[in-house]
């Protein structure tokens, strides 16, 4: 019998994207603001960078990806009103638009808390099949009729990420629109890093006291 690996990604493979998605972007902008160039054009040059990873990436797997299709149509959208408009407040209430799809995510995942199974025992199906097989995914899956402690720490688990993934994405929407132009894109790229640490700190921690992991 052979036994076939996944080739394990290196540490800076691993970071790569977030350096392209976080990093990047923001070192476009501040570095083109200490140059001397306006906030418009800065801004521009800016959300331009992940139109070209998400096009690289397109080029590279050579596969249509539906959340790269959405994610070019709204970058584009919001560089046409920006010329429109002449307005760089405009680029960042469009990037804290392009995050309010995570805070759709977060009204699914919370809505999903009183109605069936919670959105999250769905997300975490590949996970456990993953790390248990398709007998340690059945056995997870059936804690779900014979232990009401499971299904209860399942729903409070899935309610946790629905308020991040909401609270994230209103906090972007406010600091686009509140906050001054050079202060908002770094706010911006720190707002799910901020909330996201303590929440994968309670994510690990309650899944391990509770007995959530398969």
């Amino acid at each position: 019998m052979t036994l076939h690996t996944v080739p394990r990604r290196t540490g800076a493979a691993a970071l790569l994207p977030l350096l392209l998605d976080l990093a990047l972007p923001l070192g476009v902008y501040y570095g083109l603001r200490l140059a001397g160039v306006d906030q418009w054009w800065s801004l521009l040059w800016s959300a331009a960078v992940p139109a070209v990873t998400v096009l690289l990436r397109l080029a590279r797997t050579r596969r249509v990806d539906f959340v790269a299709l959405l994610v070019l149509s709204m970058i584009a959208l919001g560089l046409v009103l920006s010329a429109l408009t002449g307005d760089p407040r405009t680029l960042l209430v469009r990037e804290a638009w392009t995050g309010m799809l995570g805070g759709l995510l977060g009204v699914w995942l919370l809505a999903s808390v009183g109605y069936g199974r919670p959105a999250l025992m769905v997300l975490f199906r590949s996970f456990v099949q993953v790390k248990a097989g398709e007998d340690g995914l059945r056995a997870w899956e059936a804690r779900w009729h014979q232990d009401a402690g499971f299904r209860h720490g399942l729903r409070v688990l899935t309610a946790v990420w629905g308020a991040a993934s909401v609270l994230n994405a209103l906090a972007q929407l406010a600091i686009a629109h509140l906050l001054p132009l050079d202060a908002a894109p770094a706010a911006m790229h720190a707002c799910w890093p901020v909330i996201a640490v303590p929440l994968f700190l309670f994510h690990l921690g309650y899944t391990k006291r509770h007995g959530l992991r398969a």
